[in-house]
């Protein structure tokens, strides 16, 4: 009688440290932390490759975008390096690559929010400010913002100060809306786009000149319908591209690969 031989398990499964399910509430935090705590624990070491992304969304329970979400900011800190092609993978960044200094972005740690928390309350702010501003704007507040995107746009050679530009779009708007709680809360969200920035690198093509130019444009026409889909679509492209990790770096210079993509 032939016995059947059991497969051996793949090397990713039968070795390493083996990952608890995260609450569905703040999977992402507890997916950061997790993985924290145990290169702390010295359970995963500088160089060491996290499981293939199916195996570890499926020991963590969670979906593989959530996933993809918690090691984004783990590479944003310099805790992880996320490489692509066939010998890509999550792997512990090695000491010397390993971020120091602030880990905050105004008042909340980066591993506290992910790339889609970003994403939100930037779309929930916009749209807040939008709705004030769209009945309200002068010809003044216009001529202000088309200023403002005219001079981003011929900064090309200057990453720096073109997304310093585009951050302070966001005042300008709230400007237009003559509320001043407005004003302080997109101020806010300009300190905290300013930070991400310098972390991260600045959107290198033009989606977000042509997004601006667009939302000016339902700006005269008073057009608020029209206003909200820009918004969407230019938000669904830069939630994608962040994720991604494509970018400029501010000084002009590409960042490491531990720290890619952001524009406000």
């Amino acid at each position: 009688m032939t016995h059947l031989q059991r497969p051996s398990p793949q090397p990713e499964e039968r070795k390493g440290p083996r990952f608890s399910p995260a609450r569905p509430r703040r999977a992402i935090e507890e997916i950061t932390s997790q993985i924290q705590r145990m290169i702390a624990d010295g359970a995963l070491q500088p160089g060491d490759k996290l499981p293939a992304e199916r195996i570890l969304a499926a020991q963590l329970e969670v979906s593989r975008n959530t996933l993809r979400e918690a090691l984004r900011m783990l590479e944003i800190t310099g805790t992880l390096s996320l490489r692509k092609g066939a010998r890509g993978g999550s792997f512990v960044a090695e000491r010397g690559e390993q971020a120091s200094g602030d880990q905050r972005m105004g008042p909340l740690a980066l591993t506290d929010f992910s790339v889609a928390d970003l994403t939100n309350a930037i779309r929930a702010v916009t749209i807040m400010l939008l709705q004030e501003a769209l009945p309200a704007c002068t010809e003044a507040d216009l001529a202000a913002m088309q200023a403002n995107v005219d001079r981003a746009e011929a900064l090309k050679d200057d990453p720096g100060q073109r997304s310093e530009l585009m951050i302070q779009f966001y005042h300008l708007l709230a400007e237009a809306s003559g509320n001043r709680v407005l004003v302080a809360l997109a101020d806010a969200l300009v300190g905290m786009l300013r930070d991400w920035v310098t972390r991260i690198g600045s959107v290198s093509d033009d989606r977000v000149i042509r997004a601006r130019r667009a939302l000016l444009e339902c700006l005269r026409r008073r057009d608020s319908e029209e206003a909200l889909q820009v918004v969407e679509r230019y938000l669904h492209e830069l939630h994608k591209y962040w994720l991604d990790g494509g970018s400029q770096h501010p000084s002009g210079k590409h960042p490491r690969r531990r720290a890619p993509a952001a524009n406000g």
